[in-house]
């Protein structure tokens, strides 16, 4: 839930469908009564699921940003884990509820297709982001045009939110702890804590204040294409790098 207030702050409607905030192994600090009372912020203590029910829900306790509905992801690379239940709707129920967003930032640890595939297109908001899927984000990219989304980004959340391209693969071909790439990531890291107060495992930027030009379909689709291929050629190594995709209509 890093970047909430950037987001709070341009009057977006912010849903969080992940873990519940009373199960936090490290509650966010911009989570406060201050905000909530102010009406800047709602938490919803709901999980996203296809129907309405309780469902088993994984609380990652080593890093809680990898708790999530499926065990295999809570518990990648021996993490301690534990199950509880948590109550969950389908995300129209929410659209229902608060009304269609400026921008909506889907970040639930294996469950980003489920959110978007229960869109309607007339409540899906102008602005969107979900977690790109390295083995099958294609899916993804195409179930965002089918919902009438037609300029995408595809945005390296641990390389300060740099907007990555069919020209710009060579760079992240290296591998995330290529010297060249190390120094290059410092460099934005620092310029986005000092210019902009960014820190890493912050949301970032959204809409119109992300990086670089907005794109085609069939770009975004090549993009993910060309990272796919190096997370194959890595293998166990990993591909070490955390992408979002960015849509807009």
């Amino acid at each position: 839930m890093e970047g909430t207030r950037a987001i709070i702050s341009r009057k977006a409607a912010v849903w969080w469908p992940s873990t519940p905030i009373r199960q936090c192994a490290r509650p966010p600090r911009i989570v406060s009564a201050t905000l909530i009372r102010a009406g800047q912020l709602t938490v919803i203590n709901r999980g996203i699921a296809e129907q309405k029910g309780r469902l088993e829900f994984w609380v990652c306790d080593d890093i809680s940003e990898w708790s999530s509905f499926h065990r295999e992801i809570a518990s990648r690379d021996g993490s301690r884990h534990h199950a509880i239940a948590v109550d969950c709707v389908p995300i129209m129920d929410i659209v229902n509820e608060f009304g269609v967003a400026d921008y909506m930032k889907i970040d639930i640890e294996g469950n980003d297709r489920v959110c978007i595939t229960g869109l309607a297109p007339a409540a899906a908001p102008r602005y969107i982001s979900i977690e790109m899927a390295h083995s099958d984000g294609d899916l993804d990219i195409q179930r965002l045009f089918d919902l009438g989304y037609r300029g995408f980004k595809v945005i390296c959340q641990n390389n300060a939110w740099h907007h990555g391209t069919v020209m710009n693969m060579g760079f992240y071909r290296r591998g995330s702890n290529h010297f060249v790439v190390r120094g290059v990531r410092r460099l934005r890291s620092a310029i986005a804590r000092c210019a902009f107060g960014r820190r890493l495992g912050e949301s970032g930027p959204w809409g119109e204040k992300t990086s670089g030009s907005w794109h085609s379909v069939d770009h975004a689709r090549s993009v993910w294409r060309s990272l796919r291929d190096l997370d194959r050629r890595l293998g166990t190594q990993g591909l070490g790098w955390w992408w979002d995709i960015h849509a807009k209509k």
